[in-house]
């Protein structure tokens, strides 16, 4: 359902007799290992061995069977990451102001187009003597009801290591409450101001890019994708509207599978050039609105149906980084597909402080700085339960609702308040909002197999709110 994507995620379909990945499942490493390292190195600014360390830990038997096969070339003089596993082979390369994105097919002779610098609007407001989130500092002045040993001890639970086997590799946390940023830790080799990978809260980011276009009137919810293959006579995806796509409940066949190699996630980021396309070319399993269907897919095909906003692809490349400047987060990121549309789905990067900012903006209902940012009630709706998800989703972000009303089930996190919404990455990626509580927690890190703690660490974290 969410994404997993791992080294040991994209490797489990392997035959332990074999003791070797298919064809398929070498590719896909190849490229997972490129985009990874290429992002890594030239956004976050981190070491190959750091990626080895964590992303390519030998935490399973075919993590370790892989991970000496690898081999990883960085050409920073061209700025791009070459991995080979075996005779699979996959290219990655940096796209100043763009991130990275794999060469996918025929080396594109004009890629370097995108070489060209966008302006990163840098607001006034980052004022360097100012407390976050205007600046760097955090607050001068603690919230009388915040225990600030026991919220000590809540961080601290977020850094233990209590299986070597196992790490956990936590990278950075950070609590806001009341607006005002209380407490922040960082692993060695991480920092404040260094982009990391959202994954799947990139989802929640998109949903404040089609937001904050619905708001100046360039993005209508109720519209539908223009897809010209969904117009054909007799087509029921032609009944698909933008408000599906947010809600994830399109009706369109897919898998976010990241165990097979064939799966249409993997397909899509690792393996075409335009991933809106490969969604766009599903077929309709059922009506429209009558299904939830967690897909990368729609949220991706959403970041294709916001060029039609832009006269030219520069603009629209300068898009992500006008939003981050009216909400503060400089150090953000959004990466592109091959194709040059962005990933939504899953390749924003962001500092833990600027996560934290995204989180606060939907906890001020869309204002950040005085200004309105998203329309009113956009924050409202998009919290609101789809009718067919269990209380578990809204628009593009994950829900702490009451699934059935006075019935048998009960909400994924019971002892947490009701109006708890998050992002939720791969590898353990958290954006916690908790508005009742005044509470924003970020969590990032590069923990597989769904080893972080997050229902103790935010039980942690709520206590210590008296």
């Amino acid at each position: 359902m969410r994404s997993r994507l791992s080294l040991a995620a994209v490797t489990l379909a392997s035959t332990l007799t074999a003791q070797a990945p298919s064809a398929a499942m070498a590719q896909a490493v190849a490229a997972y290992a490129a985009k990874v390292t290429a992002s890594a190195v030239f956004v976050s600014g981190r070491t190959v061995d750091s990626v080895f360390e964590q992303e390519f830990a030998p935490v399973r038997p075919l993590d370790a069977l892989v991970r000496p096969l690898l081999r990883i070339d960085v050409d920073r003089a061209r700025r791009e990451v070459t991995c080979r596993l075996g005779v699979a082979r996959a290219t990655a390369v940096h796209h100043e102001g763009l991130g990275c994105s794999l060469l996918i097919g025929p080396a594109d002779p004009s890629r370097r187009r995108y070489a060209r610098p966008l302006p990163r609007f840098t607001p006034e407001m980052l004022n360097t003597q100012a407390e976050w989130p205007r600046g760097p500092l955090p607050t001068a002045k603690i919230p009388a009801r915040l225990d600030q040993r026991a919220l000590d001890a809540a961080v601290d639970l977020a850094f233990a290591e209590p299986d070597p086997k196992k790490p956990v590799f936590t990278r950075a946390v950070v609590v806001a409450v009341d607006g005002r940023l209380v407490a922040e830790r960082y692993a060695d080799g991480f920092d404040a101001e260094m982009p990391l990978p959202g994954w799947s809260m990139s989802k929640t980011l998109t949903n404040a890019l089609v937001g904050a276009h619905v708001a100046r009137g360039a993005f209508d919810v109720h519209g539908r994708p223009t897809v010209s293959g969904w117009r054909e006579e007799g087509d029921g995806r032609a009944q698909v509207q933008n408000r599906h796509l947010l809600a994830m409940t399109a009706g369109l066949k897919w898998s976010d599978d990241y165990e097979d190699p064939t799966s249409d996630a993997l397909r899509m980021l690792l393996g075409s050039r335009d991933h809106a396309e490969v969604y766009a070319q599903q077929p309709l399993q059922t009506q429209p609105g009558a299904a939830f269907q967690y897909a990368s897919g729609a949220t991706n095909l959403l970041c294709r149906e916001l060029r039609s906003a832009y006269p030219g692809r520069l603009a629209y490349w300068q898009m992500p980084a006008r939003f981050f400047a009216r909400v503060g987060m400089h150090t953000a990121v959004l990466e592109t597909d091959p194709s040059g549309t962005f990933v939504g789905s899953s390749f924003g990067y962001a500092s833990a402080r600027d996560w934290a900012k995204l989180g606060l903006l939907f906890m001020q209902d869309g204002v950040m700085f005085g200004e309105r940012i998203l329309p009113e009630g956009w924050v409202a709706r998009s919290t609101t339960p789809n009718g067919c998800s269990g209380g578990r989703y809204g628009w593009q972000i994950w829900l702490n609702a009451d699934p059935d009303g006075d019935g048998p089930r009960e909400r994924p996190w019971p002892s947490l308040p009701a109006d708890l919404f998050h992002m939720d990455g791969h590898e353990g990626q958290y954006v916690v909002v908790s508005p009742s509580a005044g509470l924003v927690v970020v969590r990032l890190g590069c923990t597989k197999a769904g080893g972080f703690p997050l229902t103790a660490f935010l039980g942690a974290v709520h206590a210590a709110l008296d």
